[in-house]
């Protein structure tokens, strides 16, 4: 008794595109300013990150001598405070955290699949949106300047409500708890 094999060939349109092996960038040239900008933030705290580390390890430095030094270990910690080896522990440091920032923000921008398409897709429906019409921009008859003068009136009336209301039951805090007068 023979049984017969059915094979289907996939459909030229149905083909899916092989999974991308290693550190490929997904769907290059697709997604350019979104994945951009957000590198230029990545890279902004990366640079946040590198000067506290360059200016401040030693207050980490001084607590792990502390902690350490309570039980005993002090000394684990002591090598650092040599000036040419706390000079080379901020700059290694700033390099490390530098290019790992560079490394994970890349891999995560550019690589990862799922990132990327949520940045591709943001790209995609910021290039749908009908924006403002900008140029001239300093001339006070632009879209721009109408909706920049209805943001200032909001914040400038709720900051009084706010100032207002906060007064008001300052008032009232002072006059029952405290018994007094401004």
């Amino acid at each position: 008794m023979t049984t017969a094999v059915a094979t289907t060939t996939p459909a030229p349109g149905d083909a899916r595109p092989p999974a991308p092996s290693g550190l490929q960038v997904h769907k290059p040239g697709e997604g350019y300013a979104t994945r951009l900008g957000i590198m230029v933030v990545v890279m902004a705290y990366t640079g946040f990150a590198c000067h506290h580390w360059y200016y401040h390890w030693v207050y980490l430095r001084d607590f792990a001598d502390s902690m350490l030094g309570a039980v005993g270990l002090g000394f684990l910690t002591r090598w650092t405070l040599d000036s040419t080896v706390a000079k080379w522990i901020s700059t290694g440091g700033t390099v490390v955290l530098a290019a790992t920032g560079f490394a994970v923000g890349y891999y995560f921008v550019y690589i990862k699949r799922n990132t990327a398409e949520f940045l591709i897709k943001t790209d995609t429906e910021l290039g749908k949106v009908t924006w403002p019409k900008i140029v001239p921009w300093f001339k006070a008859d632009t879209q721009v300047w109408g909706a920049t003068y209805v943001v200032l009136i909001v914040v400038v009336a709720m900051t009084l409500y706010v100032f207002g209301v906060d007064f008001v039951l300052q008032s009232i805090a002072q006059k029952l708890f405290y018994n007094s007068s401004r």
